[in-house]
């Protein structure tokens, strides 16, 4: 029996370490199909074990690593070969396709079925090759025509604003001179469905001067002049959460946290004051981030904001853009060294964190991405934990692998001062970059944050809606909170932007724990212990691991109701139900009555009642006004784990989610 079980151990032991392996190997790549583990499998095989572990583990840092896949003897030819092959691939606009999905639209758009035409006008826009560049096909105006044509079918839909936008930006991209006369007509219908009869006039105005004598759209124009429109209601795009008071240190963070450091729990975050449930402790932009390449064509590539009038890349067909303002801002900085090689990068089954990798460095340019490797210690990002210690070194060199095919695509793509694209082995400067690259690679393993849209079926409750993940970004500021699988924070996003509340309340000098991911109310403690030591190396030793609480439907639902003694500072707590309500305390020897208590905790899961029925009715704001008194109250008089407390603490989360996107 003895033996057996040594064996078992052995058994769980070896899954487990397989299962860390191929943990880690999908934060290099993702996609089973791609290419780059092929070759990094293919290096580690000709090289062996031996050189991995007693040549390439023994190096210091990742400048040497980086250095020593291009210069060894063992893989100088192997990764030469391999980075020779990088080039170009992507998705190139088409004219035809253009012309042929627009054409398709016009048809819809005269049965007027505006939706069907709408998207047909979209994919017309996103494959228009630039103004000028194929005169042989729509004598090279094809993208201003695609938008002039997409402004119609949202003025078919009363979608004026999206309209408006359009007409202007089809009058940028040179709209022929034909269509101008109609074109400020169309602005005068948008400027009166959007209430601003001023402006209408004018565009009106100038629309009959253009007509010139063209009486029968003269007569058409005064009727939309003067005649009875619905008007759209604008709704006004979600703000940014206000922070009460800012850190001095944190910016990102409320002045109610702060950051301490313990040998065992490195750095983490804890309340220096009184928190209650509900309150924003940090509102922060990204250091960096990627958006998932199956959303690419649902949210834009810049700012994760949903997409409606969706604009193209003028070279590439793989993304799009929510405004001419974010398009611009991605083709100045990172996407005119990623455009033509995001195809190349996406086939290779790079992951998410690795394109994000990249991106900490196209966004910043060579200049700036030097500047920031040359002060390095002063850096918050290279303050943030990439556990280099622990790291094997066959993780070392696959990682490293990974950065020298990223510094490759940059070296292809014009990065560097050298544009000299043949030369494989790297400059000094290039194996800076490289050398940032593998410190990129290892830090967001453990720090990268993933990124939620809340999607609501129209035909199920709010109760049952879902967070769509859509991509990933690193926040320098979150990333200083540490796990608990029973989190104090709940976190949403507006666009890529990270928002943390309190979930429930706090006392001054309490840890203000996030969530990795695994949660004690979905997750039984095996399931929650092996993800967290295999995706991020640590295990757990939070009070739902180390009390071993039970998940929803595996026993939560029976888990004892304990109240607190009413006693300030007494530690003891009293399990229902009570043979009697007063008594003396066994701890600090008070009389105590707890009726009042109990009477509060059936009112609290009455409340959280009132509020689930708020949220049925799309009432989000009552409905967290409701739960957060609700689950404060319940922090007073009692003790966690408690069923009806915890599913209120994940209805407050997705409060908070919708209304971002409401």
């Amino acid at each position: 029996m003895h033996i057996l079980l040594e064996v078992l151990a052995e058994l769980v032991w070896f899954v487990d370490i397989y299962y860390k392996e191929l943990c880690s190997e999908r934060t290099l790549q993702s996609n089973s199909k791609g290419f780059f583990l092929t070759f990094a499998d293919y290096v580690a095989d000709q090289v062996g074990e031996h050189w991995i572990k007693n040549k390439f583990g023994k190096l210091k840092n990742d400048i040497e690593r980086i250095k020593c896949v291009y210069e060894s003897n063992e893989t100088q030819d192997l990764v030469e070969n391999f980075l020779g092959n990088v080039k170009e691939i992507y998705r190139p606009k088409n004219g035809d396709f253009s012309q042929k999905r627009r054409l398709e639209a016009e048809r819809f758009l005269k049965q007027k079925e505006y939706q069907k035409a709408l998207q047909l006008y979209c994919q017309s826009v996103l494959r228009a090759p630039k103004t000028g560049s194929n005169t042989k096909i729509d004598s090279g105006l094809s993208l201003s025509l695609a938008l002039w044509g997409r402004a119609q079918a949202f003025i078919g839909l009363k979608k004026y604003s999206n309209a408006l936008c359009d007409i202007q930006q089809a009058l940028k991209e040179n709209l022929p001179g034909s269509y101008k006369g109609q074109a400020f007509w169309k602005m005068g219908v948008c400027y009166r469905g959007l209430g601003e009869d001023n402006r209408a006039k004018v565009s009106f105005d100038l629309a009959e001067k253009m007509l010139h004598n063209d009486e029968e759209n003269i007569k058409m124009l005064n009727e939309d002049r003067k005649g009875i429109m619905a008007r759209e209601v604008i709704k006004k795009p979600n703000e940014l959460p206000k922070l009460v008071k800012q850190n001095d240190n944190f910016p990102s963070a409320s002045e109610k946290l702060s950051v301490k450091t313990s040998k065992d729990a490195g750095r983490y975050v804890i309340a220096n004051q009184d928190i209650s449930s509900g309150e924003t402790l940090v509102v922060e932009s990204p250091y960096a981030a990627c958006l998932l390449p199956d959303m690419f064509g649902l949210f834009c590539h810049n700012c994760f904001n949903s997409l409606e009038t969706p604009l193209g890349c003028p070279e590439c067909s793989s993304v799009a853009f929510c405004s001419a303002a974010c398009r611009d801002e991605a083709i100045s900085t990172y996407h005119k060294y990623e455009c033509k090689y995001l195809d190349l990068l996406i086939g290779s089954g790079m992951s998410i964190l690795a394109h994000t990798a990249l991106r900490m460095i196209t966004q910043n340019g060579l200049e700036k991405s030097l500047a920031i490797r040359k002060n390095r210690k002063k850096e918050k990002v290279y303050q943030l934990c990439t556990h280099s210690e622990l790291r094997p070194a066959s993780d070392f060199l696959q990682r490293t692998l990974m950065a020298s095919f990223l510094l490759r695509c940059l070296q292809k793509a014009g990065f560097f001062h050298d544009k000299t694209e043949d030369k494989v082995l790297p400059s000094e400067e290039q194996y800076q970059i490289g050398d940032m690259l593998l410190f990129n690679l290892q830090m967001l393993q453990f720090n990268a944050h993933e990124v939620y849209h809340a999607k609501c079926d129209p035909d199920k409750t709010l109760k049952d809606s879902q967070l769509v993940y859509i991509g990933v970004a690193v926040y320098l500021t979150t990333s200083l909170f540490n796990h608990d699988c029973f989190p104090a924070t709940a976190r949403y996003f507006l666009g890529k932007n990270i928002i943390l509340t309190a979930a429930r309340p706090l006392k001054a000098n309490d840890p203000v724990p996030e969530n990795y991911g695994p949660i004690f109310t979905k997750k039984i403690l095996p399931d929650r212990q092996r993800s967290l030591s295999s995706r991020y190396w640590f295990k757990c030793q939070c009070q739902a691991c180390i009390q071993n609480w039970p998940a929803f439907n595996m026993g939560l639902e029976t888990a004892t109701k304990r109240l607190r003694c009413p006693t300030e500072k007494c530690s003891k707590c009293y399990t229902l139900p009570l043979l009697k309500e007063s008594f003396e305390c066994s701890e600090c020897k008070k009389l105590i009555n707890l009726s009042n208590k109990i009477i509060l905790l059936h009112w609290c899961e009455e409340q959280y009642q009132v509020a689930f029925q708020y949220m049925d009715s799309n009432q989000l704001k009552e409905a967290i006004d409701v739960l957060t008194l609700a689950i404060d109250t319940f922090y007073k008089i009692a003790l966690p784990p408690h069923k009806a407390t915890h599913l209120a603490e994940a209805m407050l989360c997705i409060c908070f989610n919708h209304m971002a996107v409401k």
